[in-house]
């Protein structure tokens, strides 16, 4: 099992960030755009070095999108762990691990047990 920030990594690696969001969401009216703007602007706060990382003031500015992106993410290096299988992570296998407790009709998405 990988930990979010690896698991994002990856994806974003792979051009496949909005495959971490909860599908639920999209019915929320979330847009891709918004989506990627977010993840991005985590991945940049998780950069080792401080000087990589932007101020609150901007990440603010971001997330309310009166603001650019103020660079590109670069892997962070805590982020170097061997041996993981990324392959075999899905968001099947999160769910099961940390299922939602919002409502969801889809039979794709494990319901938590409630007895």
């Amino acid at each position: 099992m990988q930990y979010l920030p690896e698991y994002a990594w990856n994806l974003y690696e792979r051009s496949k960030t909005v495959d971490i969001v909860d599908p639920r969401l999209w019915a929320g009216g979330s847009t891709e755009k918004d989506v990627v703007q977010v993840i991005n602007v985590a991945l940049l706060c998780l950069q080792q070095n401080p000087s990589l990382r932007p101020p609150m003031s901007e990440i603010v500015a971001m997330l309310m999108s009166k603001a650019q992106m103020v660079g590109t993410p670069v892997r962070p290096t805590f982020l170097g762990r061997k041996g993981q299988n990324d392959e075999n992570v899905s968001w099947e296998a999160i769910s099961e691990l940390f299922p939602s407790p919002l409502p969801s009709d889809s039979p794709s998405f494990p319901q938590p047990d409630r007895s």
